[in-house]
């Protein structure tokens, strides 16, 4: 098991270093989100991100798909508002 320290460690050496290998395994929903936002070499993975880290992911990359489900009115009208150039198909 992952100890806290560790993973956060990880995830900040992750973030700060670009050269640091990429490994979200064992890290929380938010130490997730923020390697995606900071590493843009990043492949993006939305699986098991919380409802909100998803949006926050796909406010700040704009090379992430846009996937509107499961979010809150707030957090959906965000994304749409950040990011014009998702349409929704209707």
């Amino acid at each position: 098991m992952t100890s806290i320290d560790d993973s956060f460690d990880r995830t900040w050496a992750m973030i700060n270093d670009p050269n640091a290998p990429i490994d979200l395994a064992g890290l929380s929903s938010h130490q997730r989100a923020c390697v995606l936002i900071s590493r843009p070499d990043c492949p993006i993975d939305l699986t098991g991100l919380s409802p909100y880290h998803r949006a926050c992911v796909m406010v700040k990359r704009p090379d992430c798909p846009v996937d509107l489900t499961g979010l809150d009115s707030l957090d959906r009208a965000w994304v749409l508002e950040k990011r014009p150039d998702y349409k929704p198909d209707n």
